[in-house]
């Protein structure tokens, strides 16, 4: 962009607005691409909550009370297989519209969802999720990227 904005295809105004376009659109597509690294390198399946309810109800009513309570729209399960007794969760998204968790499989066929430690470890993942405001490190980021660009800018120029 600096190059542009020196040869005169670009004012600076320009190349600050194409950033910030530049950035929206890496935002809409990253979680595409998550759920396509999680399919690919974890083995990741997503599972309908449709499918949740009939293989693990307990489950699927804790997930809705959850997702109602932090008002999280559309949340994608995944499962992965996961090796011995280790049972992590982890979640991602972005900006609480595409919540995704990722649970061990072993939890939708399992009847140990009574079990103290599965329902609160759901919990405070969700509330992990729903906790982070990234806003700020976006417009952040495109700051620095137009500072990065500016001093870039002004390096060719003299």
């Amino acid at each position: 962009m600096a190059l542009l904005t020196r040869s005169g295809e670009f004012s600076g105004h320009d190349a600050a607005i194409l950033t910030l376009c530049f950035n929206t659109l890496l935002v809409m597509v990253l979680p595409l691409i998550l759920d396509w690294s999680e399919r690919k390198y974890f083995k990741a399946r997503f599972v309908q909550l449709e499918e949740l309810e009939r293989t693990n109800p307990e489950l699927k009513a804790a997930l809705d009370e959850q997702c109602e309570k932090l008002h999280l729209p559309g949340l994608r399960l995944a499962t992965v297989e996961t090796a011995g007794s280790l049972e992590t969760t982890f979640s991602y998204g972005l900006f609480r519209q595409n919540p995704r968790l990722v649970v061990p499989s072993s939890w939708l066929h399992s009847t140990k969802m009574t079990a103290p430690n599965v329902v609160p470890s759901i919990q405070g993942e969700l509330n992990r999720f729903a906790s982070r405001d990234i806003s700020l490190i976006f417009f952040g980021f495109a700051l620095v990227q137009f500072g990065v660009q500016q001093l870039l800018l002004h390096s060719l120029l003299h």
